[in-house]
């Protein structure tokens, strides 16, 4: 998540443990970490992680300027891109849910059909029916 700090509460519970609240976004996250305490001001730009516990958004993570998010270091690609690979894989699980493709070889091919519609995406498409470089276009089976 990024957003910039909007505002800031200090506040303490009963038994004396300090916490911070930001509004970033039009929402209130309480930030837990002794470390960052009296470091975040009002009007700083922030990229975080959060887990929902209850009604409340508590940050786990705050990343310095420039440091990638772990899930970015992994893949090699933005958050973005990941969002366009997990959509071409559910619409090739789905396409191939029904096909008589031995489920040990099902995982295989939903990857490669999901790979085929990423190329379809980010590339030039699927070559034209008739066009020489792709004579079988159409024409492929992927129940096979």
């Amino acid at each position: 998540m990024k957003g910039e700090v909007e505002k800031v509460w200090k506040n303490e519970t009963e038994d004396g443990r300090k916490y911070e609240v930001f509004q970033i976004n039009g929402e209130r996250y309480s930030l837990w970490e002794e470390d960052y305490l009296d470091k975040i001001q009002q009007g700083q730009a922030l990229e975080f992680d959060y887990k929902e516990s209850g009604d409340f958004k508590n940050i786990t993570k705050i990343y310095e300027p420039g440091e990638e998010k772990a899930n970015e270091k992994k893949c090699g690609c933005k958050r973005s891109e990941q969002i366009v690979k997990m959509s071409c894989l559910r619409s090739a699980s789905a396409i191939l849910a029904g096909s008589e493709i031995p489920c040990s070889e099902r995982a295989e091919k939903t990857i490669e059909t999901a790979r085929r519609f990423e190329k379809y995406l980010y590339e030039e498409g699927f070559d034209e029916p008739g066009d020489q470089k792709n004579p079988n276009h159409g024409q492929e089976d992927l129940s096979k």
